[in-house]
Order: C-alpha cells, then structure tokens, then sequence
C-alpha cells in the first residue's frame, strides 16, 4: 500500500508528467493567442516538453514564461521570416496553375514547387525544437534543421506520424486542441532528443 502512494511510484510519476503537459498546453494556447508570439510559445513548449523527457523539467508556469521571454526576439523573428516563406510558396503554388503556360510545363512547375515546399515544411519540423535546445544564429538555426530534417528522414515521418494523428483527434475533439498539440509535442520530444544527440558536439547544447 506504502508502495502505491510513494509520489516515486512510476504511475504517479506518469500522471505527474500528464498534468504538466496539460498545464504546459494551456500556457501555449494563451499565449500563442495574438498570434505573431506562436513562435516564442512554441519554442517555450519544447524547451519544457524536451526536459521532461531527460526528467529535468522545473516549475511549468515559471519554466514556460521563463523561455518564453528569454527566447522572445529570435523566436519571433523565426516566425515571421516561416510565415513570409509560407505565403510566398502558397502564392506561388496559386500562380503555378493560373499562369499561361503549356500542361508539361505548368505541371513541371507545379510539381517543383510542392517539393520546395515538404522540404520547407520538414524544415520547419525542427526549427522550434531546435532553437529551444541549442544555442545557434538564424543562418545555423536554418541549415542544421534541414540536415535534421533530411538526414533522418525516417525519425522525420514517425513525428509527423503524431502531429498527424494528433490532428485527426482534434476533428473529433475540437475543443481539445491545445491540450492534443501539447501531448504531439511530448511524444514528439523524445525523437527529438535522439536526434539532437547526434549533433551535440557540433552545436552549443542550450538545455538550463
């Protein structure tokens, strides 16, 4: 009985970890709600979600502000410069079919430009993570998530496995979407973190 209650028991510790996503996604949501701080929440999400994995995540409401003003400026500026691109590539995706062009070549077109965009969206995959893990410039930030991204292309798909999965429940359970993001993002951590690991003596480890 003494065995059940020991807060050291792993199902408590489990529950423990449960709470603090849920408390971490409800944080994310507030303040990811003017929309240009998604960045800077995001990568505060990471920062916490990434410790949790290792057992050395803090205090959820002191830890996320804590990043999430610490971060502010670079992740901003990374979200801006993703929504720039995106809209850049989604107009040109939109252009791609409007523009008088023969079918081989419009199709060529078109075609090329899905691909530049799932090689900027794997990208984006790991620019939040990785800015909460490592201390790297915009330039550093950029190249090492594409390499990421592709050179474990296999590690890549399991996490937009969850993201995707993660999605599909919000259809079901719309209300929940802060909290299903908040779970994808955990599970996703711990595929994260095995790919950092590769790369930690090539980038300044970040982790507090």
């Amino acid at each position: 009985m003494d065995r059940l209650f020991n807060p050291e028991n792993p199902f408590w510790s489990f529950m423990n970890k449960v709470m603090d996503v849920f408390m971490i996604s409800i944080l994310w949501f507030i303040f990811s709600i003017p929309i240009i701080t998604i960045g800077a929440s995001t990568t505060a999400l990471f920062q916490f979600t990434l410790k949790q994995t290792a057992d050395e995540e803090g205090y959820v409401c002191r830890s996320f502000i804590r990043a999430f003003f610490k971060n502010f400026v670079q992740a901003t500026a990374v979200w801006a410069a993703v929504l720039v691109c995106g809209a850049f590539l989604a107009f040109d995706l939109y252009l791609s079919r409007r523009l008088p062009l023969m079918p081989v070549m419009q199709n060529g077109l078109f075609f090329a430009i899905i691909s530049i965009m799932i090689v900027f969206l794997l990208t984006v995959l790991y620019v939040f993570p990785l800015l909460s893990f490592f201390h790297v410039k915009l330039k550093q930030l950029i190249v090492h998530a594409f390499i990421m991204a592709v050179g474990n292309l296999h590690v890549s798909i399991i996490i937009i496995a969850i993201y995707a999965a993660a999605g599909a429940a919000v259809l079901y359970m719309p209300m929940a979407f802060p909290v299903l993001f908040g779970i994808a993002c955990f599970l996703s951590s711990y595929f994260y973190r095995m790919v950092f690991r590769k790369y930690a003596e090539d980038l300044n480890d970040r982790e507090e």
